[in-house]
């Protein structure tokens, strides 16, 4: 899958997550585009990869 908004295919997005391992807020700011400029389609879709690659970490309360 590709999000339009950040110009990058999940699959980047997921490697470089999986390198760094952010917060979910913190995840969307520095590797998308999603939830800033972009039109945020691919915020739930990106967040059910993260949880089936054991990449989704919780932002703290």
């Amino acid at each position: 899958m590709y999000c339009l908004c950040s110009n990058k295919s999940f699959d980047e997005i997921i490697e470089k997550q999986a390198n760094a391992r952010l917060p979910l807020n913190e995840f969307f700011q520095t590797f998308t585009s999603c939830t800033t400029t972009g039109c945020g389609s691919c915020v739930e879709l990106l967040t059910a990869e993260l949880a089936d690659n054991d990449l989704l970490i919780h932002n703290a309360e």
